[in-house]
Formats: structure tokens, sequence, C-alpha cells
């Protein structure tokens, strides 16, 4: 915790948000390689996770965005 104390809540959400988004697309990657040695190029899987990864890298980059536009405008 000594970290998060040392840097602005700001900066913090930015370096959250780009762990995040790298990541998802990380994730993604592999995914899509299990996928390709699933039985009909997994057609039949149900992709839960999208459901939590994707509204969680929009809501972090649209907290992130709004934070640089409104200290622009300051």
């Amino acid at each position: 915790m000594y970290f998060y104390r040392m840097i602005k809540p700001v900066t913090f959400l930015y370096i959250i948000t780009i762990v995040v988004l790298i990541a998802a697309v990380v994730w993604e990657y592999y995914m899509q390689q299990w996928l390709s040695y699933q039985p009909n190029q997994g057609a039949n899987v149900m992709r839960v996770d999208l459901f939590v990864i994707w509204p969680l890298v929009i809501t972090l980059v649209a907290l992130s965005l709004f934070r640089i536009f409104r200290k622009n405008k300051n």
C-alpha cells in the first residue's frame, strides 16, 4: 500500500486502466488460441468471461477519459 500513497489517485487510475487493458488483450489472445483447439472451433463455448472483462475495461477507460477531459477544461 505504500506505493499507492506515493502517487496521486488520478495517476493510479491511469496505471490501473493501462494494466487492465493490456491484461484483457492478452487474455483475449490466449482465449482465441484455446478456442481454436476446441471442437468446431469453440462454437459451443459460452464466453462468460466477456461479461466481466469488457465492462471493467470500458468503465476504466471511460473514467480515465472523463478525468483527462475534465482536467483540461479547468
